[in-house]
């Protein structure tokens, strides 16, 4: 929920004025206010000149004093100022005897302060002021050039976030309007800004006032010139306008939520629209990505091999298991131990020589009178199954 008072416009004008401050699908070049405090030195007064001279025609320059502003302790009359002047970013130039020469970079998001970095100026002014004056056309786009190895540090330390944050605002500081394409005879200087390296790297940036990284800025004309090759010129490096190099002091890093609702915004122009799960390499091709669903294996139609197709003997043997009933002919369950090696009948009172000891020879046996079907009836017991028993 937002703080700031609902303005309703009265009028058609007021009407189209709150319009054009409402966020909009292509956002115009982030104005630039500058402004000093009490006390604007020299050095100092020259440092927001210049900054000034690069912005044009996107800066305002404030040339009052104005007291009692502390942006890291209350920013309420930045914050005022900027909305009032409809600036997006506001370069504040003070001079105190504990910090002397500040220049501090705040930008404001919703007429409230996003983040902030102070820089110290800690060139000679003697230094300064035998500079030349830096003479570039208005609207001509510079040539950014970030170095040092501060600048490419991803890491979630806070030294890594403040020279994140600088980078960011100084970009939105000094690249102008963002258009399609670009002459190249409008590529006539260069920014150069070098970070150097601190005393000890694991202490912390805000507490050790020895260890606070140094930002040098530089600016160069591009001079082309006649060289052996007919179709690349010769190019050369002037430098141009006064040196200045800074001191990184105090640092407020911006809120994650309020970030992202600053980076948001939708489908520009001419933006093509992204389809799902269809991306591009760095080479060119198209890459896409389907999803399957989860895969039943047990309806997976395998190669069919011969050496793997079963017989008729195995179905028929599966079948036998399965249904718990043997297909094997009726056989007659006599003990083991009646049986002899040859697989016959070992009858009782036999010896080892095949004789039999019920008789003088083993050629007959009397059995008596006894007819054949009451002998079955004895040897065949009545317990056994029916399908068990010999035929009759």
């Amino acid at each position: 929920m937002s703080l700031l008072r609902e303005v309703k416009p009265r009028n058609a004008r007021t009407a189209r004025i709150v319009k054009a401050r409402e966020p909009q699908q292509i956002e115009a070049r982030k104005r630039v206010l500058l402004l000093h405090g009490t006390k604007c030195p020299q050095s100092l007064a020259t440092c927001l000149t210049t900054i000034a001279k690069l912005t044009q025609p996107y800066s305002t320059k404030l040339n009052k004093k104005n007291d009692n502003i502390h942006p890291f302790e209350n920013a309420e009359s930045l914050e005022f100022l900027a909305g009032k002047n409809e600036c997006g970013i506001v370069v504040f130039g003070t001079h105190t005897k504990k910090r002397p020469n500040n220049v501090t970079l705040l930008r404001a998001f919703d007429n409230r302060v996003l983040d902030m970095v102070e820089l110290l100026l800690i060139t000679p002014p003697e230094l300064i002021q035998v500079q030349r004056r830096i003479d570039i056309g208005v609207e001509m786009k510079p040539m950014i050039l970030f170095a040092g190895s501060q600048w490419e540090d991803e890491s979630s330390s806070e030294r890594a976030a403040v020279f994140r944050t600088l980078r960011s605002q100084l970009l939105d500081l000094f690249q102008g309007e963002e258009i399609p394409s670009v002459d190249v005879a409008g590529l006539q200087h260069v920014l150069m800004i070098a970070a150097g390296e601190g005393a000890n790297n694991n202490s912390r940036i805000l507490d050790d006032p020895a260890d606070k990284p140094v930002i040098h800025l530089r600016w160069y004309k591009v001079n082309t010139k006649k060289s052996t090759s007919p179709k690349v010129p010769r190019v050369e490096l002037e430098s141009v306008g006064p040196i200045f190099d800074f001191r990184v002091g105090r640092f407020r890093e911006a809120d994650e939520s309020v970030m992202k609702e600053a980076m948001k915004h939708g489908r520009r122009p001419n933006e093509a629209r992204t389809k799902k799960n269809i991306e591009t390499d760095l080479v060119g091709d198209k890459i896409g990505r389907v999803h399957l669903g989860k895969q039943d294996l047990s309806q997976l139609q395998t190669r069919k091999m011969k050496g793997l197709k079963r017989s008729h003997a195995d179905l028929d043997d599966e079948e036998t298991v399965t249904n718990g009933v043997e297909n094997d002919e009726d056989e007659l369950l006599v003990p083991d131990e009646d049986l002899d090696e040859d697989g016959g009948m070992d009858l009782d009172g036999e010896d080892e020589s095949g004789a039999s000891s019920l008789g003088e020879s083993g050629d007959e046996i009397d059995i008596g009178d006894d007819s054949d079907e009451e002998m079955a009836d004895e040897l065949v017991p009545d317990s056994l199954p029916k399908r068990q028993k010999l035929s009759r």
